[in-house]
């Protein structure tokens, strides 16, 4: 496990060392995995990134990858796969070679519009993906996507939305997703999960989230148990938890500044909220899966 972060969070960036600020809605940058792995001994800490997917194409080399909660040992050819806000660290064999590829949310998005729902959403869960079968066609779309990047010919955005498209493709078909159709209710989804984003920190009522949504406590938790199996209060709660698991695994932060920075007045009744989603009192998590 990578050493906690000192300070009081974990470390956000637009790329990795450089100061976080609000990324252009058409994001789009490209360079060698060496390019800064190298510059930092080939180990990368723990950090996060706002509204911007990280795709890393490991072609050769490998070694392992922390993206929350999970310890990935790899090799490649192999596709590390980083959400926006999914804490990922790695520490990398210096033969490693590959791409790292950086993208807006909304331009992944756009993106994704017309495509079929597993391809629009293969970059949406934080994953290691052993990536031999699709590595030719991996291989030339981020070679496509280099040159169009380097030398911006007549056309670029439209020639880089297709290889953005073919890497989504390549994905989707080294981990197919479930083809079953999508469950009614998605712009309400959409907007909740935005919603929840937002306001777990501060409010731990689903009322007071949902509020600016217009709609009922029975359509929302219908809609979540379509598209999460959950309802509205357990994805609260489950977001609440996540966020606590990536500070207690990640940074110093004490017990106790953790639950004030969660909107919990009392550490003590954090503790028990911890305990009885996970199991394990937050200091039982840290130090088992510290160790």
């Amino acid at each position: 496990m990578p050493l906690p972060v000192p300070g009081r969070a974990v470390p956000r960036y637009v790329l990795y060392g450089e100061p976080a600020r609000t990324a252009d809605p058409g994001f789009l940058h490209m360079e060698p995995l060496a390019a800064r792995s190298a510059l930092h001994g080939w180990e990368i800490a723990p950090h996060r990134h706002d509204g911007l997917h990280q795709l890393f194409w490991v072609r050769a080399g490998g070694g392992t990858a922390w993206l929350d909660q999970t310890r990935h040992d790899f090799a490649g050819p192999a596709l590390v796969i980083a959400p926006p806000e999914t804490v990922h660290a790695f520490a990398w064999s210096t033969q490693s070679e590959g791409w790292v590829l950086t993208l807006a949310q909304g331009y992944l998005a756009r993106i994704g519009q017309d495509c079929e729902p597993e391809v629009a959403a293969a970059f949406n869960a934080g994953r290691v993906l052993p990536a031999a079968a699709q590595a030719p066609a991996i291989e030339a779309a981020l070679a496509g996507l280099d040159e169009e990047l380097r030398y911006g010919a007549p056309c670029m955005a439209t020639a880089a939305a297709a290889l953005v498209r073919l890497l989504l493709v390549a994905t989707a078909r080294l981990a197919p997703a479930e083809t079953e159709p999508t469950p009614p209710g998605g712009a309400i989804w959409q907007r909740w999960r935005a919603a929840l984003e937002a306001g777990f920190r501060t409010h731990h009522a689903v009322a007071e989230i949902a509020a600016p949504l217009a709609v009922t406590r029975g359509r929302l938790d219908t809609i979540c148990r379509r598209h999460a199996g959950r309802s509205a209060q357990q994805m609260l709660h489950d977001r609440i938890v996540l966020e606590a698991q990536r500070d207690l695994l990640y940074t110093g932060l004490t017990v106790a500044e953790i639950a004030h920075d969660l909107g919990f007045a009392d550490p003590a009744y954090f503790s028990r909220f911890f305990l009885r989603e996970t199991g394990a009192t937050p200091g039982t998590y840290r130090r088992n899966r510290g160790s």
